[in-house]
């Protein structure tokens, strides 16, 4: 299993925005990527992260360029609740621990 985690600032008063950006529009588009394993988000003030796990680093490469993931991307962008720089680190998943 691979993790992928994606580190943004928002803007405070786009908070609102962005959860349902993240709930409606990202999600939906992270399940239906071949080799995605499940999907963390998390928010704190201005801070946001989103832990996607995925199958294998064969399907985080497929991802960058799936047609729906970059329109997913460009719309995040243009709806104007991001701010400042983001970032992803990929990296092996050595022990999830999930009680369901």
């Amino acid at each position: 299993m691979i993790a992928r985690l994606w580190t943004t600032g928002i803007e405070a008063d786009r908070a609102d925005a962005y959860e349902t950006f993240a709930r409606d529009v990202s999600l939906p588009m992270f399940r239906a990527q071949h080799g995605f394993a499940g999907c963390v988000m998390g928010r704190t003030g201005d801070a946001a992260w989103v832990l996607t796990l995925w199958r294998d680093r064969a399907a985080i490469d497929a991802l960058a360029v799936s047609a729906t993931y970059r329109e997913t991307v460009a719309a995040i962008l243009a709806a104007g609740v991001l701010a400042g720089e983001q970032t992803v680190t990929v990296s092996a998943a050595h022990l999830i621990d999930i009680p369901r």
